[in-house]
């Protein structure tokens, strides 16, 4: 029976796993999607190849499991930003300014390199759902405003959110590309 590294059966089932995607990770920021394969992965993490295969039943449901692991934590980090801050405009401010910091930070490029990769379409599904999911805390806040049509405002204020991100992605400044859009967003957002 092979060793452990952990205290628990279960807690060495979640570090084997965690040491999968991070590998693959770490693979997609140097080299990109197609150099993810199950050897490149497991050589990567200093596990034996058919580890791959006890984790992930192929190479599109590691992609598909990092892309979850990814959203939930920029949800989580949405989340936190703006439980941060008193209900109101600042609360839309955080949300610009967590999503635009989460960017410089180099935290939408793995999202990046996965949306042009051939998921299935299950694995694709399950993503979009998770992406528009990222966009429910915008449109409650804009209902919290009582901004009218708040769900098409936030799908027009995710669209100025996106622009932006592209820009920093660009090499534009993350903070005076969060005060234009706070100030756009502050000008142009009816009552």
């Amino acid at each position: 029976m092979p060793k452990i590294s952990a205290p628990t059966v279960a807690e060495h089932r979640v570090a084997q796993r965690q040491a999968l995607i991070a590998a693959a990770e770490g693979l997609i920021a140097e080299s990109g999607v197609s150099a993810i394969t199950p050897r490149s992965v497991c050589e990567r993490a200093g596990l034996a190849r058919s580890t791959f295969y006890e984790y992930f039943p192929s190479k599109d449901d590691l992609l598909a499991a990092i892309a979850m692991q990814a959203f939930e934590a920029w949800a989580g980090e949405l989340e936190a930003a703006m439980a941060a801050v008193a209900p109101g405009r600042e609360r839309l401010h955080a949300y610009v300014e967590a999503t635009i910091r989460m960017t410089a930070d180099g935290k939408h490029t793995l999202a990046t390199g996965l949306q042009q990769t051939d998921l299935s379409p299950k694995s694709l599904d399950a993503i979009m759902a998770m992406h528009d999911a990222l966009t429910t805390p915008l449109r409650t806040l804009l209902e919290e405003l009582q901004v009218p049509d708040a769900a098409a405002q936030a799908a027009l204020v995710q669209g100025i959110v996106n622009a932006a991100m592209r820009l920093v992605g660009h090499g534009q400044s993350a903070s005076s590309v969060t005060a234009l859009v706070t100030r756009l967003l502050d000008q142009g957002i009816a009552r």
